[in-house]
């Protein structure tokens, strides 16, 4: 697990401001070790390794952190037992990534034509124009071959590796990106989606980020399709997949509703035995039947 700063008031509880206005901080270290300082013992200098949790920050402060490459998580939390459990939640799966990249880009090349039928599958959806953005862009593996330039990922070794792929990340989580509204013509989410600890925040932050008729492509491992409950039989055996969620496209259609999307199209693709797949597949339009679903909403 993680170590965090995270910024509270007398009482223990969440502080209601800015982060670096805080009067004291919760210093976690693990789950049963935790010490409340006072903002005067707080030397930032020495939390290189940690994550700084809180509601907010001022503009001033964010610069400073990117600038000294500090993880942190600004979210509007409910209180401070949601944000220890979103704290939690995210060490774990950053962790995963962390410690398991070169598993990670093994999986790749062993699944030579699964990946490259999943990118013809992202390629038919992508608009022909404009900018994007991949929300949890990993080392690079989808927003390469697909000519994307720009990235949010949480992961710092995971980030390093797409950087050097030639992407330009911006450290960040989904809930809560540190982009400036109306940015983008399309935003990708390849198998993230799955990943993030609250789906439709990450969704409306995609909406909010978007401009007018911009889109978000969603790519997912259909979990009402075969090769779906196949993922979810072996997931608390998977390195990758054990704190990860399975969604079927309707939850998805479900969710850009929530989040202000229209449903515009969609694509499958990974049809049959995936183990036993060795040619690039040529995907179809519509969902249920390939294991990979590519669901494309307009904000």
């Amino acid at each position: 697990m993680k170590k965090a700063v995270i910024a509270i008031n007398e009482k223990g509880n969440l502080f209601e401001g800015n982060f670096e206005d805080s009067p004291f901080y919760l210093i976690v270290r693990g789950k049963n070790e935790r010490k409340k300082i006072q903002d005067c013992a707080l030397n930032l200098s020495e939390l290189k390794d940690y994550v700084l949790i809180g509601r907010n920050a001022s503009d001033q402060f964010r610069n400073i952190i990117k600038d000294k490459k500090f993880d942190y998580i600004f979210l509007d939390f409910l209180n401070i037992d949601e944000a220890l459990n979103y704290f939690e939640d995210y060490s774990n799966k950053i962790k995963v990534f962390d410690e398991n990249t070169q598993e990670y880009e093994d999986w790749f090349e062993k699944n030579k034509y699964v990946y490259l039928s999943e990118i013809e599958a992202l390629k038919k959806a992508l608009p022909l124009h404009g900018e994007g953005i991949e929300i949890g862009v990993g080392s690079g593996k989808f927003a390469v071959p697909l000519g994307i330039k720009v990235g949010v990922e949480p992961s710092r070794k995971m980030g390093e590796i797409a950087k050097r792929n030639g992407i330009d990340v911006i450290f960040g989580v989904a809930e809560n990106l540190p982009i400036d509204n109306n940015s983008f013509d399309f935003a990708l989410m390849a198998v993230t989606i799955c990943f993030v600890n609250d789906p439709l925040k990450s969704l409306k932050e995609c909406y909010r980020i978007l401009k007018p008729k911009g889109q978000i492509i969603v790519g997912i491992v259909d979990a009402d399709t075969p090769l779906g409950k196949v993922y979810l039989k072996k997931k608390e055996n998977s390195v990758f997949y054990k704190y990860a969620r399975f969604f079927s496209s309707k939850e998805i259609l479900d969710l850009f509703e929530k989040a202000g999307f229209v449903f515009k199209q969609a694509y499958q693709v990974l049809f049959g035995d995936y183990s036993k797949i060795d040619l690039i597949q040529e995907p179809k339009e519509g969902y249920g039947e390939g294991g990979f679903s590519v669901l494309v909403g307009e904000k």
